[in-house]
């Protein structure tokens, strides 16, 4: 008698290790999703940081030397108001405050004059760069010396030199 098919425990047995292989797989999928996640937060956060100290970078270097004005908030904090050729958004050469403000730094463009206490109905745009622990900056004619800690890990010090400067 010749045998036309697969057995029940033929079909069994394939079907225990082909479940077996898809666990393993299924696994591993979300394992590498997982990974995927992290990384792709990892990234973000990266990113977010380079655009701040290149914003910042930039702003301070092509600040007009001769003016500005620093106030001292606290030992972490510092808020710094000057006029700068870098342009964020629309203004041409737009007035910059920087600030922090319940743990998050600020960056206000201007085409006016800012001043603190801000008025209610200021025409500025604001963008949030985010959690920071320290923000301090030191400032003699030609540098800028800006101390950053952003969201507790390690501190950033730059040496900014004034492009402006004669």
């Amino acid at each position: 008698m010749r045998r036309r098919g697969f057995t029940l425990l033929e079909m069994m047995i394939a079907i225990t290790l082909f479940s077996v292989v898809m666990i393993f797989l299924y696994q591993a999928m979300a394992r590498l999703d997982r990974s995927n996640r992290f990384y792709s937060d990892k990234l973000l956060t990266m990113s977010t940081e380079q655009s701040l100290l290149k914003t910042l970078y930039l702003d301070l270097a092509l600040s007009e030397a001769t003016g500005g004005e620093i106030n001292n908030i606290n030992k972490n904090e510092d808020m710094v108001f000057f006029q700068t050729s870098h342009i964020v958004h629309t203004h041409l050469m737009p007035y910059v405050v920087y600030f922090v403000k319940k743990s998050h730094l600020y960056r206000v463009e201007s085409a006016t004059k800012l001043s603190y206490p801000f008025e209610n109905n200021i025409n500025a745009l604001i963008d949030d760069f985010g959690e920071v622990k320290k923000f301090r900056l030191y400032k003699n004619s030609t540098h800028f010396l800006l101390h950053l800690n952003i969201n507790g890990k390690e501190d950033n010090l730059l040496k900014i030199r004034h492009l402006n400067a004669q």
